[in-house]
């Protein structure tokens, strides 16, 4: 990942076509295929010139329905990108920040910065410069943490100077659609499910240690036993629920104070 001004296009929320492959359903305990950024990843993506007009990018972006749009030169490399929440503070919405005369006097710079971006009437002028970029080979995993670190909704996908892509979130959400609306053949066994969840809970620091037992019948799995919290419960749950050919849960744990646990009952707590 890297801070790539001279690549193109950043980040673009927008409804259009995007490719994702068929993936396997995930479970708990499976290898399952690998998702990378090439496979979901949006071409395509429209851009503005640092001399559009407010005025016209503003139309791109309802027209096309989009939060963002990249700032290129003509040369085709990354400058900057404009976002609606650029467009927030605004003298037009009687949104404008005051800047106080203190303010002006001890940071003019910060004050000069604040003007222009509240009243610059192209888009040049209010853009966010140094974009964040990834490459196809960057784990996908990395790429989203970028986007929850910087509180991005999308991010370029690049080779040296040439775009390749965008992730945006709307990419992740289809990515996910089709991984859930996916049906797997069962085959395994009601006990061989029984065993793959119990497997899963043991490998979890968190997850109570020999207390749930777990059957399984026509792909209904039953959790039963005592629990420690609530909390433990709604993961147990979704653990069983995400466990591959397991079609619903029934919950007949029970919730024990762990207060009232006695030492030498022989229950196992998580985090050991």
């Amino acid at each position: 990942m890297t801070d790539c001004p001279l690549s193109r296009p950043a980040g673009l929320d927008r409804d259009q076509d995007h490719r994702c492959t068929t993936l396997l359903v995930s479970s708990c305990d499976c290898q399952e295929e690998i998702m990378n950024i090439r496979d979901i990843m949006t071409v395509g993506p429209v851009t503005v010139e640092p001399r559009t007009t407010l005025s016209d990018a503003g139309r791109i972006m309802l027209d096309q329905h989009l939060s963002a749009l990249p700032v290129t030169d003509r040369d085709g490399r990354l400058v900057g990108i404009m976002t609606d929440g650029d467009l927030l503070r605004r003298p037009e919405l009687d949104t404008a920040p005051e800047i106080n005369w203190w303010h002006g006097f001890f940071a003019p710079e910060t004050s000069a910065r604040q003007f222009v971006k509240a009243r610059g009437r192209y888009v040049g002028e209010i853009m966010t410069e140094n974009v964040k970029t990834v490459t196809v080979e960057t784990p996908l995993v990395d790429a989203v943490n970028l986007m929850e670190i910087h509180r991005i909704r999308q991010v370029p996908v690049g080779r040296g100077d040439a775009l390749i892509g965008l992730l945006t979130r709307k990419n992740l959400l289809a990515a996910l659609i089709t991984r859930l609306l996916v049906v797997d053949d069962d085959v395994m066994s009601d006990d061989a499910k029984a065993t793959m969840i119990h497997e899963n809970i043991t490998r979890l620091k968190w997850a109570p240690k020999g207390s749930v037992v777990i059957t399984a019948r026509d792909g209904i799995a039953t959790l039963a036993g005592p629990i420690f919290s609530d909390a433990e419960r709604r993961a147990l749950i979704v653990l069983a629920e995400n466990t591959k050919g397991v079609k619903s849960v029934v919950d007949r744990m029970i919730y024990v104070n762990p207060d009232n646990v006695d030492p030498s009952s022989g229950v196992a707590f998580g985090s050991f």
